[in-house]
């Protein structure tokens, strides 16, 4: 990524203090949320708090270790081998969409979205249950992501989505904001979502988000956007309120993503010229 983009390469350090060290600087605060370009095994993610306190205190313990058999072969080589397969095949259907999404990033997303649905035992055609996944937080003991299997929302999908993604050596962030789908829309309000930001593969400094718990379709496709601007720490981190336009990469529909609160009143947004606007 370009030196203004927010996201930074991964380094293999050997000593215990320095990957604690380094996993405190890979999780950053954000108006109401987190930036954290690398998630640990055993590390407790911040997801939220109450409506009477901006402090994160509701907390998921990152227990991967769980799947590691599971995604033991994730590995960029297979994703790779498994794209130069299929690459003729999606590239003809990435064309017959009218769009210039580089395919293997694409297929990338297409791949961590499967795995994620898989082990988090994800049923598109059964809505889940928020009662139950919110009586796991508001126990005495902080809840494991396994423990949530055929429970989770965006928060879960997104963290596990951005291990998977950090395996494949793909530069990116597990964010937690807001988000609309039309911010001049007066009768919609923001609400609290999670997702993952990705180095725009053709583009240098440009961005990508990867909307991993809204596919597009039952059938599980992707949700790619392009921002209007690069989403990144840098942009966000002094902000109380502030929208980013991104447009799909398939079909050109529009959602804004950004930080600040889920009653948020004036919906500031930014624009390409890196202008506010009310």
């Amino acid at each position: 990524m370009g030196r203004d983009s927010g996201l930074h390469s991964t380094k293999p350090i050997s000593e215990p203090f320095q990957e604690e060290q380094e996993s405190a600087k890979d999780i950053r605060l954000i108006y109401c949320g987190i930036w954290a370009e690398r998630l640990e095994n055993n590390q407790e993610l911040p997801l939220g708090g109450s409506i009477f306190s901006k402090e994160l205190t509701k907390k998921l313990e990152l227990d991967f270790m769980v799947f590691d058999e599971e995604i033991n072969n994730f590995t960029e080589e297979k994703i790779r081998r498994g794209y130069e397969e299929n690459k003729k095949n999606l590239m003809n259907w990435i064309k017959q969409a009218d769009s210039d999404i580089d395919p293997y990033t694409y297929f990338l997303c297409f791949q961590v979205q499967q795995k994620v649905h898989e082990l988090l035992m994800v049923d598109l055609d059964t809505p889940i249950n928020l009662y139950d996944r919110e009586e796991m937080y508001r126990g005495q003991k902080t809840p494991r992501l396994s423990e949530l299997k055929g429970k989770t929302a965006c928060a879960e999908r997104a963290a596990l989505g951005q291990y998977l993604l950090q395996k494949a050596g793909v530069e990116s962030a597990y964010v937690s904001g807001i988000t609309m789908q039309n911010v001049k829309n007066i009768d919609e309000f923001p609400e609290a979502h999670s997702f993952i930001v990705l180095q725009h593969p053709t583009e240098p400094g440009s961005t990508l988000i990867f909307d991993i718990a809204r596919p597009r379709s039952q059938h599980n496709v992707p949700r790619v956007l392009e921002t209007e601007v690069p989403f990144t720490y840098e942009l966000l981190q002094d902000k109380k309120e502030l929208f980013v336009g991104a447009t799909e990469v398939l079909q050109g529909g529009k959602i804004w993503f950004g930080v600040g609160e889920e009653g948020a009143g004036q919906h500031k947004t930014v624009e390409r010229s890196l202008t506010e606007i009310d």
